[in-house]
């Protein structure tokens, strides 16, 4: 196989320690033509002294943004900066497994219809240091990933195979590798190997309220953004969680009960996906088992009855 520059975008804030965590597990990965791309989004501790130590690595390249952009905007900046047709992303509290590059070109450069890859995961629950297995489905389209982000940022994709440059909406408050994947899934296949090649840090916390607002204004928005690609029953689905996040289970049950007047086929669909989502997530739990939720997720999305009387 021909060797291909391989660029890994890590953008960070303010997380100096885990930042030199996820740069060494990118550093040392088996790949030889491989460029790690660091924006600091205006840090306050001690990053740009890491930062200074990572560029003696003739590998890394780092910039600084004057003022905290966000996410979306630092990861649009450094695919600006990267060099390699294969593009690939790490959070700088995840890290990569060994293996990882090499598993993800190989796959690219021997399936030149797909567009981007992804993979299994090991979910670190940071409070706890537990670490359980997400397997999430390995096919899915960009109808599928309409209803639910089968994916997480970790992945690579060939900046070749798309007819415009890929980023980062930064408008979406949350939810902007959801709609980066599904951008791409629009153009070309999103594929997930059935390996562990990733380690995904999931933080605990107390401003639970204040995460619930983002995600309803991520999903908001994004709904606004997607909602003519969307199935009536899609459209209902998110429509439906929405309330959910304001008004509970009950408000969602209400929702859905007023829809039956006019969307009856709909409202019965969505809230059969609802009750098996849930239900499949508490099981989940109980069986060590997160990703079982987005593996029946993307099973029963694909029998969309709205969907298929519209084409």
């Amino acid at each position: 196989m021909a060797l291909a520059r391989v660029s890994v975008i890590i953008p960070t804030r303010n997380r100096c320690d885990e930042l030199r965590i996820a740069a060494s597990s990118v550093l040392s990965q088996d790949l030889r033509e491989l460029e790690l791309v660091v924006v600091d989004d205006a840090s306050t501790d001690t990053t740009p002294d890491l930062l200074e130590q990572l560029t003696k690595d003739p590998r890394v390249r780092t910039t600084r943004n004057e003022r905290a952009l966000g996410e979306c905007e630092s990861r649009n900046l450094g695919l600006r900066l990267a060099e390699g047709d294969f593009v690939a992303f790490c959070d700088d509290d995840d890290s990569w497994l060994p293996g990882a590059a090499t598993a993800l070109l190989e796959y690219l450069t021997e399936n030149a219809h797909v567009g981007a890859v992804s993979s299994w995961y090991k979910v670190l629950h940071a409070d706890t240091g537990r670490t359980v297995d997400f397997r999430g489905p390995r096919n899915f389209d960009a109808r599928q990933l309409l209803w639910q982000n089968f994916t997480i940022v970790f992945g690579m994709f060939r900046r070749s195979a798309f007819s415009a440059p890929l980023h980062f909406d930064p408008a979406l408050v949350t939810g902007g590798d959801w709609d980066f994947w599904l951008r791409s899934a629009l153009e070309r296949p999103v594929k997930t190997l059935p390996r562990f090649l990733y380690t995904y840090r999931r933080h605990g916390g107390s401003q639970v309220t204040a995460a619930v607002v983002r995600q309803a204004e991520g999903r908001t928005a994004l709904l606004t953004k997607h909602a003519s690609r969307m199935s009536t029953a899609c459209r209902l689905y998110h429509e439906t969680v929405l309330v959910g996040y304001r008004d509970g289970r009950s408000g969602m049950r209400r929702h859905l009960a007023g829809s039956m007047r006019t969307r009856a086929r709909d409202a019965t669909y969505v809230g059969a996906v609802l009750a098996g989502s849930s239900a499949a997530s508490h099981l989940g739990m109980r069986l060590g088992d997160p990703g079982l939720q987005a593996r029946l997720m993307a099973k029963m999305v694909r029998w969309d009855p709205s969907f298929r009387s519209e084409t």
